[in-house]
């Protein structure tokens, strides 16, 4: 061998004892160049190998969104959430395939909540403000009513603006959402970007249940991000999007407006795994917020491994099917997920957000 008869050249200047050193270091070198090769034979030492080294929590974060997906979703029957299941009621599909290991099942109801409400203040809600104020403040005192519990206001315009930071003292939240001030255009797919970006930075402990309540009527006419972008943030956070339509029947909308508005709400709520609610008046917007609280307590979250996971940046499908007393139940979840190694959304420069300055 080359190396061989190299050392064996070198070896001609050193006297026995140097020598010696000098096989150990090459013995050393050898072991560690042969360390990458045998990790690229087994598959599953990407896995396995961090168990007797401690990680920071940036890698173990990593490494759980590679190997890991957390899926939070309702099973209703008629409209109506279904309680009591067990994982031998449920079947996960994700791109098409089961999962190699099913890590976790349960309730969301033992989940810690983390809940955003963005409300839309620009210039044309000033009419209906107030009830919306009044209802997102009611929200907060029913959501965030447990330890471990928290929440965040955003209000926004041309630009999102956190009223209220992360909190878990409902009255707090209540007077975030009393700072809020109307003005502006209305920048929903930024707010919902940085939504999610503060959702996903925030660092967890375990599992938690995150989730963004909109109020809007749907509409985007400022800001830099688009609709495809917002749902892929949401879908990559992990974030369950509950939109309530302003798009009540006024002399000042029409039906053209409140379709595409309301379709935009649809399809962050949809392709996310929430829904959308449609307020027939500015007084019914409570209702709408205590639907939500209600569905909120009454989701599952189920953790896996997905089988055959590269991450090559294609978008892998996720399907859930639910059955009760024999029965197939609907499910709304999320659609689905880019299979990235890393998150974008954690990479990428926080979108620009105002804090309120109101007090």
């Amino acid at each position: 061998m080359k190396t061989q008869s190299y050392i064996q050249k070198l070896s001609r200047h050193f006297n026995p004892s140097s020598r010696l050193w000098l096989v150990f270091a090459f013995v050393a070198a050898f072991g560690l160049m042969c360390q990458p090769a045998s990790a690229q034979d087994c598959p599953q030492c990407a896995t396995y190998a961090g168990t007797d080294n401690p990680l920071s929590t940036g890698e173990w974060l990593l490494t759980k969104q590679v190997n890991e997906v957390n899926v939070l979703f309702v099973a209703t029957r008629k409209g109506k959430p279904v309680s009591g299941l067990s994982r031998n009621d449920i079947s996960v599909r994700d791109d098409h395939k089961p999962p190699t290991t099913i890590l976790g099942f349960r309730p969301e109801a033992s989940l810690p909540l983390r809940v955003g409400v963005a409300i839309d203040t620009s210039n044309s809600v000033t009419s209906r403000f107030r009830f919306e104020q009044a209802a997102a403040s009611a929200f907060f005192r029913q959501a965030v009513n447990r330890d471990g519990d928290l929440g965040f206001v955003m209000g926004f315009e041309n630009y999102p603006t956190i009223a209220q930071d992360f909190a878990g003292d409902a009255n707090l939240l209540a007077q975030g959402v009393d700072r809020l001030k109307i003005g502006g255009g209305t920048a929903l797919y930024d707010a919902v970007y940085a939504a999610c970006q503060k959702l996903l930075h925030r660092s967890e402990e375990d599992t938690v249940a995150r989730v963004l309540v909109v109020v809007s009527d749907g509409q985007n006419n400022a800001g830099t991000v688009s609709l495809e972008r917002a749902v892929d943030a949401a879908q990559e956070a992990e974030v369950t999007i509950y939109a309530i339509s302003t798009n009540y029947r006024t002399g000042n909308t029409t039906d053209l407006d409140i379709g595409h508005g309301n379709s935009n709400l649809r399809k962050l709520a949809d392709q996310t795994g929430g829904r959308v609610l449609f307020p027939e008046s500015p007084k019914d917007v409570a209702k709408a917020f205590a639907k939500v609280e209600s569905e909120l307590r009454s989701r599952y979250v189920v953790s896996y491994k997905p089988a055959d996971f590269t991450p090559d940046g294609r978008y892998r499908a996720i399907k859930i099917e639910a059955r009760s007393t024999g029965e197939k139940l609907e499910i709304r979840a999320r659609k689905g997920y880019y299979a990235r190694a890393v998150s974008w959304l954690s990479s990428d420069p926080p979108e620009e957000v105002r804090t309120s300055s109101l007090r």
